[in-house]
């Protein structure tokens, strides 16, 4: 019996999703590259909302044709108070965000991969020889392992990246909402122009955590919406019948008409999303994480995406840097990155988004917060999505004189929601 010598890569990527993807277009074709997905085939399933802002609209269109992927442009969002009567639309003139059709887009980044890079699907990333500096990477296919030999290691895995758990020296994320998400036939009514509406529900004690979402889209040339929930993972047993009784009061509501059978929607997916910003060690020798993996996740404003983008972008740069002899050409991953209308920086504000979100734990502090950012709806897209990274302020929008009565109201609220008993 003959040894099979290890068939030899310079670069595997564990992960065929947005970062992946992007990274394997962006790497130079001198290079042999692998990307291995448990998925049966990339975009089979995908585990994102697609939202994309105009700034990551710009950043696929320099490689791959966003606009054939995009279902509805988004000129408007409405947000919508805890008791579903109350809520307010904030405009733009033009765009600011869009929804794709987003298997479609995925399969389409795998469809059009250079010849210098090989994917495998129904393929998992298993083990290494070395956990400090791996060379030889264990995969399982159709319940057989083998082994490939690499120069370099990438987890575009997502958030809960099985890279990061079998490297010594790299972060691992440690702070989750759980998204569930169903996409169904039909129409949304609330609104304007709700072809061009994102919808967020304040939830509050519904679903505590982050709210609830609302996108029109279309599947098949048929109008259709993504509708889902988000929660914080201890309470994920929660979220199908969260997700069903929201249903349900959407439809009483005269919010949104299902031509499907609602309890047949035609796409569904749960997911964990990173919140806890961007991990501290995202390198380590031959290895690196990139997207959802290394905590480049924006989701808190419906951007996730772009920090996979941009992340797998940059990547291919330190990468081929580092394999050309410059040991410290990872470390440069974040600085450059951080070019890209100061994303790093968007990254530390969503850290504080979040703190001051998770103090909340009452209807009544949800309203009185929502209160405050009606006053100012005008201006609210203003520091939204892509404006965030400008170094503009929610906070800067809303802290002005005229609302001293409301915010102290409100910041009475965050103290008995912190320190008081639930009555």
């Amino acid at each position: 019996m003959t040894n099979t010598q290890p068939e030899s890569f310079d670069v595997v990527i564990v992960g065929a999703s947005f970062s992946g993807l992007t990274l394997a277009h962006h790497l130079p074709k001198t290079l042999k590259v692998l990307i291995v997905d448990a998925k049966p085939t990339a975009g089979a399933t995908v585990e994102s909302t697609g939202l994309i802002t105009e700034h990551t609209r710009e950043e696929f269109k320099t490689f791959f044709p966003i606009d054939d992927h995009i279902t509805n442009p988004i000129t408007t969002i409405a947000v919508i108070a805890p008791n579903y009567d109350d809520w307010f639309v904030s405009q733009t003139a033009s765009p600011w965000i869009y929804q794709t059709d987003t298997k479609s887009l995925v399969k389409t980044l795998a469809a059009t991969l250079p010849k210098n890079v090989t994917l495998k699907t129904s393929t998992a990333f298993t083990k290494v020889d070395d956990q400090d500096q791996p060379k030889f990477i264990t995969l399982l296919h159709q319940g057989k392992q083998y082994q490939v030999e690499t120069k370099f290691l990438v987890g575009a895995d997502g958030g809960n990246s099985k890279v990061a758990q079998v490297i010594n020296g790299l972060s691992k994320n440690k702070n989750f909402l759980f998204g569930f998400e169903q996409v169904h036939y039909g129409e949304v009514h609330l609104g304007p122009i709700p072809e061009e509406t994102i919808y967020h529900f304040w939830f509050g004690e519904f679903s505590l955590g982050y709210g609830g979402w609302l996108s029109p889209t279309r599947l098949n040339g048929k109008p259709a919406f993504r509708i889902g929930i988000a929660k914080l993972p201890k309470d994920r047993g929660e979220v199908h019948e969260l997700l069903k009784r929201f249903l349900s009061l959407l439809q009483r509501r005269g919010i949104i008409t299902i031509t499907n059978d609602p309890n047949k929607p035609d796409y569904v997916f749960g997911s964990h999303i990173p919140i806890g910003g961007v991990l501290k060690n995202i390198h380590h020798n031959n290895t690196l994480l990139i997207g959802d993996a290394g905590g480049f996740c924006g989701a808190f404003a419906a951007d996730g995406i772009k920090g996979s983008v941009v992340s797998g972008k940059e990547s291919a740069n330190v990468i081929t840097r580092f394999l050309s002899g410059e040991p410290y050409a990872l470390q440069k991953l974040k600085p450059q990155m951080n070019k890209h209308h100061s994303l790093m920086h968007y990254y530390k504000k969503q850290v504080h988004y979040r703190f001051i979100w998770d103090l909340m734990k009452r209807d009544r502090t949800f309203t009185q917060m929502y209160k405050v950012i009606e006053s100012e709806k005008e201006s609210f897209l203003e520091q939204f999505c892509d404006s965030k990274e400008k170094r503009k302020s929610l906070a800067w929008t809303v802290i002005k004189f005229k609302h001293v009565p409301k915010l102290v109201k409100y910041t009475w609220y965050l103290f008995c929601d912190r320190f008081a008993r639930k009555g």
